[in-house]
């Protein structure tokens, strides 16, 4: 399967961010959120889903369990099953890539 971007549509979550998924696969699955500088992907943790995220763009102050770090492009995060994570963007139209596993169905 190949999906261009141009074929995918984004849903925005509310006045800073916006989420796009960008690949589902069986059990695999792609996102892409754009936040706006101060926009907050709120601390949760998933039960039954494990989360790598890697940013694109821009800048996040990013938690992942006790753990808080300035990630910047390039720069990447782990959040394993039951582990709080969030994240908020230092920078207008910064970009997280998101992979989850087993596919966010809630996401389709």
């Amino acid at each position: 399967m190949i999906i261009s971007h141009q074929d995918t549509s984004g849903k925005q979550l509310n006045e800073t961010t916006t989420r796009r998924v960008l690949c589902p696969g069986p059990e695999l699955m792609l996102v892409e959120f754009r936040f706006a500088k101060g926009g907050v992907g709120e601390a949760h943790k998933h039960e039954a889903h494990e989360q790598v995220g890697y940013v694109a763009k821009g800048s996040f102050e990013i938690t992942v369990g006790e753990e808080k770090k300035i990630a910047h492009a390039g720069d990447c995060y782990y959040a394993a099953k039951n582990v709080m994570h969030g994240v908020v963007a230092l920078e207008d139209d910064s970009v997280l890539i998101d992979t989850f596993y087993p596919i966010r169905t809630d996401f389709l």
